[in-house]
Formats: structure tokens, C-alpha cells, sequence
């Protein structure tokens, strides 16, 4: 990047969405370490594309992405490697409880990957539905749903409500 104004720019972005992706990075892996690598590896993906980036409506956006795919190709590997670890592909083994690792973490862990990022957009960024739509390219019904959803699942596997009949059960 060879124009300081860039670099200025670009640097009091990095300023601005840091905090806020090291939040939803902890919030996704519960691990302070791989969300300090995730996002350093998504701010440089951006320092390095910076003069396409800097002209997306919202370059915010676009790192909430990256860091999302990010985490995503991270638990394929990780359950594939168990899998493979345990020689069978039947079930899921959830990995062993480590220090920090806190409970909301691992009953976000269990939603689907649209419930999960819905609720980090909205209730943890402060998007509103309409920019959570937005930004997966989805319905607002179909955001509103996730949310709702995502919100009571998260209320049973915390003990805050009773599961209905069929709710929880393992499958």
C-alpha cells in the first residue's frame, strides 16, 4: 500500500473493527488465543486487498465474513480430524472443557451456523434485522426466525427454560 492516506485509512479502520471481531471471535471459538489468530489472519487478508475493500459500501461487513468462514472452515477441520481420530464418521464428540471456557460458548457452538451468526450480528455487533438480512442474504422473515429460534435454544441448553416435548433430545 503505497499512498499514506490508505494506510491512514486503513489503519483507523483496523482501530474500529478489531475489538469488535476479537468479541465474536471469543464468542464462536472460546478460545482467546485462536480468536487473537483469526483475526489477526482476517486484518491482514484486508491490509492486503485494501484498496478494493476500502471501497465496499461496508468493508465491517466484509471482515465479519471473512472471520465467519474463517471459524466455519476451523470446526469442519476440527470434526473431521476427530472423526478421523475415533475411526468412524457416526456422531459428534465435543471436545474436552478447558479453562475459560464458558458455558454460552459451547451452547452457541450447538446452533446452526445461520442461528449463530445471526444472534452474534444482532445481539453482540448491533445490527439491526434489516443489515443482518443484509449481510447473509437472507429474507428478514427468515433472520427474525433464526434469532427466535437461536434465542430459545440457547434458553434450554442454559437451563433458563424447560425443553418442549421432542426440544434438546439428541438425535
Amino acid at each position: 500500500m503505497a499512498d499514506s492516506s490508505a494506510q491512514a485509512e486503513y489503519e483507523r479502520f483496523f482501530v474500529g473493527a478489531k475489538r469488535s471481531l476479537m468479541g465474536q471471535a471469543f464468542l464462536l471459538t472460546g478460545d482467546i488465543e485462536e480468536s487473537r489468530d483469526l483475526v489477526q489472519e482476517v486484518l491482514l487478508r484486508a491490509w492486503r486487498d485494501w484498496p478494493r475493500i476500502s471501497r465496499y459500501q461496508d468493508p465491517n461487513a466484509w471482515v465479519r465474513r471473512v472471520l465467519h468462514n474463517l471459524i466455519i472452515g476451523r470446526w469442519r477441520r476440527e470434526r473431521g480430524r476427530r472423526r478421523f481420530q475415533l475411526g468412524t464418521d457416526h456422531g459428534t464428540v465435543s471436545p474436552p472443557p478447558s479453562i475459560g471456557h464458558l458455558d454460552i460458548i459451547e451452547a452457541l457452538r450447538r446452533l446452526s451456523p445461520n442461528e449463530q451468526r445471526a444472534l452474534v450480528l444482532h445481539d453482540v455487533v448491533g445490527l439491526s434485522v434489516a443489515e443482518v438480512a443484509g449481510e447473509l442474504e437472507a429474507p428478514e422473515g427468515t433472520v427474525r426466525s433464526w434469532l427466535s429460534r437461536g434465542r430459545s435454544s440457547l434458553a434450554v441448553e442454559l437451563g433458563l427454560k424447560p425443553a418442549r416435548a421432542g426440544e434438546g433430545a439428541e438425535q
